[in-house]
């Protein structure tokens, strides 16, 4: 068959997944249309190196073309704005349509029943997507009826990952790593305040962090005086090197996370890391307490479980080792292909239909941005967009608007900034943007 894939971007555990799944999945065709300028290519290089053809900002004409060629079009779903201006494009097309969900779509971005029923077949990267709580009893049984777990775990082989042998910790120190987003809309709020937690309790203990650094946490760091035990590392390809290094792995998120499969965390478990993390859905979906890892829920249990760790070199064995065996035993690539082949033959068997999304999504930016939030924050988003400076209740608002989520105020990850961004004409987008701002700007 003839696939082709439609995404944003290849960064992150997103570009893994399609990457993986299109190099390993000897049955199909697999071609990829990326619909922004990559900031990392390491994927694409990897995809073109094994003959998969990756094309970078098609023209309209061009992402039209491609779908009515393909037998089955895969779209990558982050709620990130481009893709919905590419839906709009090749609503008109027929095509047999498939959403992959790289996000759980229980908080913000959410994923909307009456958006995924647009699709002929679903694709979810976390169990937990089937619990979402935006679906009534007959929406979650049409769901579960066209979708399938495939988890975004890309050419992932646990088994071969370097196993860790030695549990010793060098000169009496435990060094514990991290690996992944360091954007708050993904990390918890408290990061720094669970780390402080940690050096206070124990100043055996130091952190390096792998990714790109984001400004904010920098700053918080040298703010709470850790900068002598927290160290950037900046992104980093050579990951396996990292974890056999370090004695420790943290996975402290956001409790409003979007997280799914989480690579950086499995590659880590694979190598026999004992893990902490924070005890959320997702985490839960893939640690089993005291068994392959320790989940917390306060920085106070973060320093208590860390100190622990450092003083039992037997303690961070067993759970290193409890975490590969696991790891490997759950995410099986021949298994998740297979799923994945699945997906694609029953589609397929389906006739070529247009898609029809302005019911859904509406016809502007605006609307795709606020169909992704959940009606509270949806209302809050459209009052806030109409909101000017002259409006009695303006300094009232500015603080209702400062008090949202982290990932509404960011730089990316389907903040606000990133859709004005992308739309920079959207009048409603420029003045959410403001407001959120500290309500500079606005245009009236």
């Amino acid at each position: 068959m003839k696939i082709l894939h439609i995404a944003a971007h290849m960064g992150a555990g997103a570009g893994k997944a399609i990457s993986g799944i299109a190099i390993s999945d000897k049955m199909n065709e697999h071609k990829i249309i990326l619909l922004d300028e990559p900031e990392k290519y390491d994927h694409i290089r990897r995809c073109e190196q094994n003959g998969i053809n990756v094309k970078i900002c098609p023209t309209a004409e061009e992402e039209r073309e491609a779908a009515s060629k393909a037998d089955v079009v895969m779209v990558s779903w982050w709620h990130h704005p481009l893709t919905y201006r590419t839906l709009m494009n090749i609503a008109n097309v027929p095509s047999r349509l498939v959403l992959w969900c790289h996000v759980n779509g229980l908080h913000y971005p959410e994923l909307n029943p009456a958006f995924i029923s647009c699709f002929d077949a679903c694709m979810f990267t976390s169990k937990k997507s089937f619990e979402n709580e935006r679906c009534g009893t007959k929406e979650k049984e049409e769901i579960y009826e066209k979708s399938t777990l495939v988890y975004g775990m890309g050419d992932f082989e646990p088994e071969k990952f370097p196993q860790k042998k030695d549990y010793k910790m060098k000169q009496g120190k435990m060094r514990v790593g991290y690996v992944g987003s360091l954007d708050y809309a993904k990390i918890h709020p408290d990061f720094t305040g669970w780390l402080k937690a940690a050096i206070e309790r124990n100043k055996d203990i130091y952190f390096e962090l792998a990714g790109d650094v984001i400004g904010k946490l920098r700053h918080d760091v040298t703010e709470q005086g850790l900068s002598g035990y927290v160290h950037f590392l900046g992104f980093r390809e050579n990951v396996k090197e990292l974890l056999i290094q370090w004695d420790a792995f943290i996975y402290l998120l956001n409790p409003y996370n979007f997280a799914t499969t989480e690579n950086a965390l499995l590659e880590a478990m694979a190598c026999g890391l004992p893990v902490v993390a924070s005890d959320g859905a997702v985490e839960k979906s893939i640690i089993e307490n005291r068994k392959d890892g320790i989940l917390v829920r306060d920085g106070k249990s973060f320093a208590a479980q860390l100190d622990k760790l450092s003083k039992s070199c037997e303690l961070r064995k067993t759970l290193g080792q409890g975490a590969r065996a696991d790891t490997i035993r759950k995410y099986d690539i021949r298994k998740n292909i297979l799923r994945f082949d699945s997906v694609v033959l029953n589609t397929v068997n389906g006739c070529k239909k247009l898609h029809d999304f302005k019911e859904v999504l509406g016809e502007d930016p605006f609307g795709w941005f606020l169909s992704g939030c959940g009606e509270e924050d949806a209302k809050k988003m459209t009052y806030l967009s109409a909101v000017n400076q002259s409006s009695a209740d303006f300094e009232e608002v500015r603080q209702c608007a400062a008090s949202l989520e982290g990932i509404f105020r960011g730089k990316a990850k389907a903040s606000v900034s990133q859709y004005s961004e992308y739309f920079p004409g959207d009048r409603r987008l420029k003045n959410l943007k403001s407001m959120i701002q500290g309500g500079q700007e606005m245009s009236i």
